[in-house]
């Protein structure tokens, strides 16, 4: 999770460096050059900060007013899935707003628990969140589903908020998380096959590639429980490296939406192809020593070319049975083009 801060006064630079104690994972903070104090990123254009983190970060703190934060921000929005989240604080810290990301990104919940650790008024204007309502966005979120399609959102959103009740529908593996979500939301949405056509508009966990749709208007979600082992020949591009996993997905039938942890070995810890797919995927990136990988457990396609390059006799079967946390092998070690790929299913405890 890597967090930037933007600050613009001295005041503000004195919250920032507060609100960066108080943030998990990596924090930048970065301050307008008549403020800077040397201990920090130093800006003169605010513009040319965003420009070039926008994309690069999780989440955005600015200090200062919320137009500047609306304005400068507004050119590099996307969608709701890949958006970060952003948050502004004014600069005596009083209120923290949640400006963008608020289910999906996180910035809802990035906002409470900021904002009671710098004891200012958090500022959370989503109606589901008001109204205490079911939000799917939210829900996917927590549970490590994918929303496939998520201009259907607003349409799920919009009918509970007006009170009308959807469908929830998945397979039996998923069956008890839906019947929790039923049981904490009652009247807001009920598990059903919807065979009678019931509900127009629901909400469907899809595993499959040819899964049928069970709504007429569907939000489809796909859990992100599969954890991709990567081996390769250093340099391997981006577009190397994602044609691999997509060739590989395609010729198993998998959903590559359900792609939930990119894992390699640690001398490939800098491998900017894999990283940047990784990146791409909005997934974590993980590598293992030798030492970790051998000691997984199973049958692995082994390589004495391997052994001798790396230390293990094979990459990508363990370090995806070690991210997987020892859970079972999908696809067996495939080659592509100086490439190897291997897919084991995520154990739920994992996920």
């Amino acid at each position: 999770m890597r967090t930037i801060i933007i600050a613009f006064t001295q005041p503000g630079l004195q919250l920032a460096k507060k609100a960066a104690q108080n943030t998990e994972g990596t924090v930048e903070i970065y301050g307008h050059e008549r403020c800077t104090d040397g201990t920090i990123h130093s800006f003169y254009s605010v513009g040319e900060v965003i420009k070039e983190q926008f994309y690069q970060c999780d989440r955005i703190l600015f200090i200062g007013a919320a137009a500047i934060a609306v304005r400068v921000i507004a050119p590099y929005l996307k969608s709701k899935t890949t958006d970060p989240a952003v948050l502004v604080a004014d600069e005596d810290g009083k209120f923290l707003i949640s400006l963008l990301s608020g289910h999906i990104g996180g910035a809802n919940e990035w906002c409470s628990t900021l904002a009671e650790r710098l004891g200012a008024a958090p500022v959370i204007t989503t109606a589901t969140d008001i109204r205490g309502m079911f939000a799917v966005d939210l829900f996917a979120g927590k549970h490590r589903l994918r929303i496939v399609n998520p201009v259907m959102i607003q349409d799920i959103s919009g009918r509970i908020l007006n009170h009308e009740p959807v469908g929830m529908t998945g397979n039996d593996e998923y069956i008890d998380l839906l019947e929790q979500a039923e049981k904490q939301y009652p009247g807001q949405i009920q598990v059903t096959k919807n065979e009678n056509g019931e509900f127009e508009s629901g909400i469907q966990i899809i595993t499959e590639v040819h899964e049928k749709e069970v709504f007429l208007r569907t939000i489809k979600l796909v859990p992100m429980n599969l954890a991709v082992g990567i081996g390769c020949k250093k340099g391997k591009s981006l577009k190397e490296i994602a044609q691999a996993v997509y060739t590989t997905f395609a010729q198993n039938h998998l959903l590559i939406e359900r792609i939930g942890v990119i894992a390699s070995i640690d001398r490939k810890a800098q491998e900017q192809g894999i990283i940047d797919f990784a990146k791409q995927m909005k997934v974590p990136y993980r590598t293992y020593v030798a030492q970790e990988l051998e000691q997984q457990a199973g049958t692995f396609t082994a390589s004495s070319f391997v052994k001798g390059q790396m230390g293990v006799d094979n990459v990508c079967e363990r370090s995806a049975c070690a991210a997987s946390g020892g859970g079972e092998k999908i696809v067996a070690k495939t080659a592509c083009d100086g490439i190897t790929v291997a897919v084991y299913k995520i154990k739920r405890n994992e996920e």
